[in-house]
């Protein structure tokens, strides 16, 4: 006995709703959902950046390295509050060299930082905000001197202790969106000044207020490279 056409037709739909993918399946298939986009580089909370740096400076004319660890602490407007510390030793360079070459003194300067730093990141919309992390800075903390000057008649060594305090600005570019590795640059000032206890080592000298008076005001550009571990 043949099947009437009714429960043909029913059975016809109801084989061709099997074999057929739903219609949301169809309009997968083939098609990856699009990655998001890579978050901005500006410093969020948590994120803790570790970078190596060097620094020609003027005023006076010396070259520095020196290491910077920086994390994020505090949303605030559309930025974030960091928290970090840097060491560095300046070596004068220029200023100390240049004299030396034209008298018969020769005068070497090291000054070592030790110093915290506020900081306050921020990006700029449609400025490249996809890799770069702009931020300005204060500097507060500590620095040592350490002097010496030789002639052929005396030599003597000199050392102080001092408050050291600065400020600048800067900014990191990532090689790429998504990227833990920048480079970077800043402008900074810091400003320390004090009176060296000098003792002598080579000879008879008579030691003036001006011998033990100092004062650093240095203006410097610094370039380094950088990694954000978190």
């Amino acid at each position: 006995m043949r099947p009437s056409p009714l429960v043909r037709g029913w059975s016809l739909a109801l084989l061709t709703g099997f074999a057929a993918p739903p219609a949301w399946a169809a309009e997968g298939q083939g098609e990856t959902p699009p990655a998001p986009p890579a978050p901005p580089p500006l410093m969020r909370l948590g994120n803790v950046d570790v970078r190596l740096d060097g620094a020609a400076s003027v005023l006076p004319l010396s070259v520095e390295a020196g290491a910077t660890l920086e994390v994020g602490v505090l949303p605030l407007g559309p930025g974030t509050l960091s928290l970090g510390a840097e060491a560095s030793v300046n070596q004068c360079a220029l200023a100390c060299w240049v004299p030396n070459l034209f008298s018969d003194r020769d005068v070497s300067r090291r000054d070592f930082y030790a110093v915290g730093r506020l900081g306050y990141h921020f990006t700029v919309a449609d400025r490249n905000y996809r890799k770069v992390d702009l931020y300005g800075f204060v500097l507060a903390g500590g620095m040592e001197v350490h002097t010496t000057l030789s002639t052929p008649d005396y030599r003597y060594e000199g050392r102080d202790r001092s408050p050291a305090f600065g400020l600048g600005i800067g900014g990191n570019y990532f090689l790429h969106p998504g990227s833990r590795f920048y480079l970077g640059g800043e402008a900074r000032a810091r400003f320390g000044m004090g009176s060296l206890a000098l003792t002598l080592t080579r000879g008879s000298y008579e030691f003036t207020a001006e011998d033990r008076r100092w004062v650093r005001l240095g203006l410097s550009t610094a370039f380094f490279v950088g990694v954000r571990l978190f």
